[in-house]
C-alpha cells in the first residue's frame, strides 16, 4: 500500500479542488459544541500572534511569523479521475462554512477586501457555464443548501438529509461566533489571511484502493464511527467502484430505519442466525467487535463468506445487502417498537431482549407469515418465562441457554410447531433442574403453592398479578384501572403499586397455623398476596385484622375485590356470568369471605392456580 503525505494550507486544501464523499463517510454530523471548540482553538492561536504583530503592515513576511495551527489529517483516494474523501469530511465541511462566513463579511467592504474575495470564493465553489455554481465538496447532494447560504437566503421547506440540516445550523453557529468577535476590518483581514495560509492539514493520498482497511484503522483509533459504520466500509469497500453507489444507497435505506439501534440490529441478527448455545467468548466477540469477527477465521465468517479469500465474496456481500439487510432491518424496526403487547411485556417489563433474536431466527426473507410469527413467538416467550418462574427454576444463565437453543429450533419451522418447541424447552429445563427423567405437567400445584413473596422478585411478582387482573377484566368486559405495563413497573409512593400481605402479623392470624415458621411461610404464598395502589397498602397495614382491611381491598384491583361480598351483587352481572363459566371449566369459583384463615388461603391459592393455567396455558 502506497500512502503519500502532503502538507496543505486551508487555501491549497479547498481552492478549486473537487471532492466526492465516499460511501465510508457519514452525513455531516458535527454538533455546535465541536465547531465552537475548533473556532476557539483557531482564534486563540491567531490572537496571540495578532497581538504581537498588529502594529505592522500585513505582508507575507509578517504573516509567516504567525504561529501555524495544525488541523489534523485528511485522507483522499483518487479513482477514475475523481478525488474521494476517505476521512476528514467533517473538518473540511466546517472549514468551507468558515470560509463562506468570511466571504460574506468581506463582501460588505469589497474595496478593502478585493484581493481576498475571489480567493475565498474559490475555496467554496466554482462556475460552470451550463450548471452555474459548482460547490467543491459533494456538489450533487449539497448544492441546494450551499446555494441558499451563498445567496444569503434563509432556508425554507423540508431538509432532504441530515447533512443539509446540519450545514444550515452549523453555519448559523459559525456566523454568530465570528460576529460576536466584533472584528475590526484590519483584524478581520489578518484573520482571513491567517485562516487561508497558517492553518495546516496533512493530506494522505492513498494510491491503492485499500481504503476499507485504512478507514477502519483510523476510526477504531478514536470514537468517530460506530461498528455498523465501519462494517459498511468493509463490505461496500470490497465491491467494484461501479457498484458502490447502488449498494451504499441500499445500505443507507436499511440503516435509516434503525436510528439508534443499528449495532443492536447486527448483533441480534448474527446471534439469531448463527449462535445456538451459550459461549461467553463468542458472545463477547459479537457484542463488542462483530464488525471484525465476521472477517476472521470462525464458523460465522465461514457461513457468511464476506472475506476476500472466500469464493464469490463480492456476490455474497451484494446478496446480503440486497436481501438479508433489506428484509431483516425492516423486521427489526417493527419488532423493536414493541407495539404488540407481548413484545412490550417481554422487553419493557421482563427484560427478555432475546426475543428479537428468536424472531429473526424464525422469519425467512419476505416471510408471508411474519406478523403471525412475531405474535406467536412473543407470546410463547412470555409463557416460557413465567412457567419457569412459577416452577421456581428460572435462572438468567439457563434462560440465555434456552434462548440460544430456540434460535436453532425455530429456524425453518412452521408456526404449528412452536408450541411443541417451547413445551420441550420448558420440559427439558424442569427435568434438568429436578434431576427427573419424565414429568406429567409443565406446572403442578405442589410446586406452584410454594411460590410467593419470598422467592419471586418484585417486578415479576407485580407482573404476575397484573396479568391476573387483565385476565379477569378481559373476561368480564371491564376496563383495567391501569394497564399491565403500568401496574408492573410503577412503584412510586403515590402513583405505584405495592405488594400487600393479606395476613398481617398478629396473634389472631398466627393461630390459624401450627407455628410461627409455618405462618411466615404461608402468608408469603401467592394466594395470600394482593397489589394495592399508592397509599392503600400503608392504610391496610395499619389495620391488623382482615375485617379492617376489607374496605381498602374494595377500592382496589379486581383480584382483591373478589374477596368482598358486595362484588358479587346481581348488578355485577358480567362477573357473575364469567364466574359461572369459570366454575364449569375448572370446578373452582370465585368466593368472598369474611375471614381469611388457612383454609381460604389454600382455596385462593388453588383458584389462582386455575387462573394461571388459563393465562399461561398449562394442560394437565
Amino acid at each position: 500500500m502506497n500512502i503519500q503525505p502532503n502538507n496543505q494550507t486551508v487555501e491549497k486544501c479547498l481552492k478549486q479542488r473537487t471532492y466526492y464523499i465516499d460511501f465510508y463517510q457519514r452525513e455531516y454530523v458535527w454538533k455546535k459544541e465541536i465547531v465552537n471548540i475548533l473556532l476557539e482553538d483557531i482564534f486563540f492561536t491567531f490572537e496571540l500572534a495578532y497581538e504581537d504583530h498588529k502594529d505592522k503592515d500585513l505582508t507575507a513576511e509578517v504573516l509567516a511569523k504567525y504561529n501555524w495551527y495544525y488541523l489534523n489529517i485528511y485522507i483522499t483516494n483518487t479513482i477514475g479521475g475523481k478525488e474521494y474523501i476517505v476521512d476528514g469530511q467533517q473538518r473540511l465541511t466546517t472549514l468551507t462554512l468558515i470560509a463562506l462566513k468570511l466571504l460574506r463579511l468581506a463582501i460588505l467592504d469589497k474595496e478593502y477586501f478585493e484581493n481576498l474575495i475571489d480567493t475565498l470564493k474559490d475555496c467554496i465553489y466554482g462556475k460552470d457555464k451550463f450548471k452555474g455554481n459548482i460547490f467543491w465538496i459533494d456538489n450533487e447532494k449539497r448544492k441546494r443548501i450551499m446555494q441558499h447560504l451563498v445567496e444569503n437566503k434563509d432556508f425554507t421547506g423540508e431538509f432532504e438529509s441530515v447533512t443539509e440540516e446540519n450545514i444550515n445550523e452549523r453555519f448559523k453557529d459559525i456566523s454568530k461566533y465570528i460576529d460576536d468577535k466584533n472584528l475590526s476590518k484590519e483584524k478581520l483581514k489578518s484573520f482571513i489571511m491567517y485562516f487561508l495560509e497558517r492553518l495546516v492539514l496533512v493530506e494522505l493520498k492513498i494510491e491503492k484502493d485499500d481504503t476499507p482497511m485504512v478507514f477502519e484503522v483510523i476510526n477504531d483509533r478514536g470514537v468517530a464511527l460506530k461498528p455498523f459504520e465501519i462494517l459498511k466500509g468493509k463490505l461496500v469497500g470490497a465491491l467494484d467502484k461501479a457498484d458502490t453507489e447502488k449498494y451504499s444507497t441500499l445500505w443507507e435505506d436499511s440503516i435509516t430505519r434503525l436510528s439508534g439501534i443499528e449495532d443492536a440490529f447486527f448483533i441480534d441478527y448474527l446471534k439469531g442466525k448463527f449462535i445456538f448455545k451459550r459461549n461467553a467468548d463468542l458472545e463477547k466477540a459479537i457484542n463488542n467487535q462483530y464488525h471484525r469477527y465476521i472477517f476472521e477465521s470462525n464458523d460465522i465468517a465461514d457461513s457468511l463468506q464476506f472475506r476476500k479469500k472466500d469464493k464469490n465474496h463480492a456476490k455474497n456481500i451484494k446478496d446480503f445487502i440486497e436481501d438479508d439487510l433489506t428484509y431483516y432491518s425492516k423486521l427489526y424496526s417493527v419488532i423493536r417498537r414493541n407495539e404488540y403487547e407481548f413484545l412490550s411485556y417481554n422487553n419493557d417489563i421482563n427484560d427478555l431482549s432475546g426475543q428479537y433474536q428468536n424472531i429473526i431466527a424464525a422469519c425467512t426473507i419476505e416471510d408471508e407469515k411474519e406478523q403471525v410469527k412475531i405474535e406467536s413467538i412473543a407470546k410463547e416467550i412470555d409463557r416460557l418465562y413465567m412457567l419457569l418462574r412459577l416452577n421456581g427454576i428460572y435462572n438468567s444463565n439457563n434462560y440465555q441457554e434456552i434462548s440460544y437453543q430456540l434460535n436453532r429450533d425455530l429456524q425453518q419451522k412452521d408456526i404449528s410447531d412452536y408450541r411443541n418447541i417451547f413445551n420441550n424447552a420448558i420440559e427439558q429445563r424442569i427435568k434438568e433442574a429436578r434431576n427427573l427423567t419424565q414429568i406429567t405437567s409443565l406446572l403442578d400445584y405442589d410446586r406452584f403453592k410454594t411460590r410467593g413473596y419470598d422467592n419471586i422478585e418484585r417486578r415479576p411478582l407485580r407482573y404476575f398479578f397484573a396479568r391476573v387482573e387483565k385476565y379477569i377484566c378481559d373476561n368480564t368486559e371491564k376496563t383495567m384501572e391501569n394497564d399491565v405495563l403500568y401496574i408492573s413497573t410503577k412503584t412510586g409512593h403515590k402513583t405505584g403499586y405495592h405488594i400487600e400481605h393479606i395476613l398481617s402479623r398478629n396473634d389472631e392470624n398466627k393461630q390459624y397455623f401450627h407455628s410461627d415458621e409455618e405462618f411466615e411461610n404461608q402468608r408469603n404464598r401467592l394466594g395470600g398476596l394482593l397489589l394495592l395502589y399508592n397509599m392503600d397498602n400503608i392504610i391496610s397495614n395499619n389495620e391488623e385484622y382482615y375485617l379492617g382491611k376489607r374496605k381498602t381491598y374494595n377500592n382496589g384491583l379486581v383480584w382483591g375485590r373478589t374477596l368482598i361480598d358486595s362484588f358479587y351483587h346481581s348488578t355485577n352481572s358480567r362477573f357473575i356470568e364469567f364466574n359461572q363459566r369459570f366454575k364449569s371449566q375448572t370446578n373452582m369459583e370465585f368466593v368472598y369471605t369474611d375471614k381469611f384463615d388457612s383454609e381460604i388461603l389454600e382455596y385462593r391459592s388453588k383458584l389462582l392456580f386455575e387462573i394461571v393455567k388459563k393465562i399461561w396455558i398449562v394442560e394437565n
